[in-house]
């Protein structure tokens, strides 16, 4: 009995260790501390820069709040040459409906940018 009980516990924390990490995480990307190689002159070397720069353009582009509603953000070095940040769907609809707030439904951002100068390859966002 005391060994079914040890087991339910158990998996109980690993869901709720889960849970927690999908509904109220903070962070703004999955650091896979990617970092460009080979090429001295680029200016976004770094996760945390293509971050920074999208960021600022989608900010601008489609609103603050809405973007960081996609947290975290898929980022990606792609073959060294480009970096491709993608918007999750989280459950903050899930949270403002049970707050009594009114989601917002829709799709995510993608951005791609090129490592060498900064430049913005592709925005778009789904609906």
């Amino acid at each position: 009995m005391k060994m079914k009980r040890a087991v339910i516990f158990l998996i109980l924390m690993v869901m709720g260790i889960a849970v927690y990490r999908a509904f109220f995480s903070t962070d703004r990307y999955t650091a896979l501390n990617q970092q460009v190689s080979n090429c001295d002159g680029c200016t976004v070397k770094n996760e945390e820069t293509a971050v920074d720069i999208a960021e600022e353009i989608l900010f601008e582009t489609y609103g603050q709040s809405r973007i960081e509603d996609q947290r975290p953000y898929e980022v990606r070095l792609l073959g060294n040459k480009v970096w491709s940040l993608k918007g999750t769907l989280n459950n903050s609809t899930v949270e403002k409906l049970v707050s009594g707030g009114k989601p917002e439904f829709g799709g995510t951002f993608e951005i791609d940018i090129d490592p060498r100068d900064g430049k913005i390859l592709k925005i778009i966002h789904y609906k």
